[in-house]
């Protein structure tokens, strides 16, 4: 293991506790690994090693990829965290090594994490990028399918990549899966806030067919008497 994966790992069992862990938990339906860190505590740690890979990407990403493929949440959260401050020098070639990562995420917040602040950064730059979403949404992980509308968000959220990112709810709006329809909804809720009247028309289109949660996650940004819910029988 690299030096600094080392480092990271025994300062966050440092400020773990059992009680931080079980408080933690609580979060999940799914059993998670966590040294019962903060989030707070993630990120110092990442502030605290990110000077001694001095920018170095190809150092970065490995002691990210050490600490994703852990599969203890902190050390994710580090991972993300020093992934991020390389984000700009990240492009559409380095997607492959971050569709490995994926498969080793097992929750919505590491996989939220992962997703808005390092995909979404390089989806945002690299067009090209966006092809990957489309094979992510047809995946039978369910961490997969919510990975691909969710790496969308920050592109949503500034209004950019609209026909893209409705694109990618055709593909996933009838999903079954909770956590892939709360991803959905929440993407499309994003998209909204630029482009009201062209989401609106798409649920519009939708909602006899759609599952009601992504409808009211996607409409919460909508003014009220212009939400689209499902209409009661």
């Amino acid at each position: 293991m690299h030096p600094a994966a080392e480092e990271a790992r025994r300062r966050l069992l440092s400020r773990g506790s059992a009680e931080g862990a079980e408080k933690a938990r609580r979060y999940f339906r799914e059993p998670i690994v966590t040294y019962g860190c903060s989030s707070g505590n993630s990120a110092a740690v990442a502030d605290e090693l990110a000077p001694t890979l001095r920018g170095d990407l190809e150092q970065t990403l490995t002691v990210a990829g050490e600490l994703i493929e852990g599969g203890v949440l902190d050390e994710q959260m580090v991972a993300v965290a020093l992934l991020s401050k390389v984000k700009r020098r990240l492009t559409a070639e380095h997607m492959g090594r971050l569709d490995e990562w994926v498969d080793c995420l097992s929750n919505w917040a590491s996989v939220d994490s992962f997703c808005t602040r390092v995909v979404g950064a390089v989806v945002g730059r690299e067009p090209g990028a966006l092809e990957r979403l489309s094979v992510w949404a047809a995946s039978p992980s369910r961490w997969r399918r919510r990975a691909a509308a969710v790496s969308l968000v920050p592109a949503a959220r500034r209004g950019a990549y609209l026909r893209e990112a409705l694109g990618l709810a055709d593909l996933l709006i009838m999903d079954r899966d909770d956590m892939v329809q709360k991803g959905v909804g929440w993407m499309l809720k994003e998209a909204s806030k630029l482009h009201r009247d062209e989401v609106r028309r798409y649920l519009l289109g939708w909602r006899e067919r759609a599952p009601a949660l992504v409808l009211r996650y996607a409409s919460e940004k909508l003014p009220p008497g212009q939400r689209v819910l499902k209409t009661r029988a």
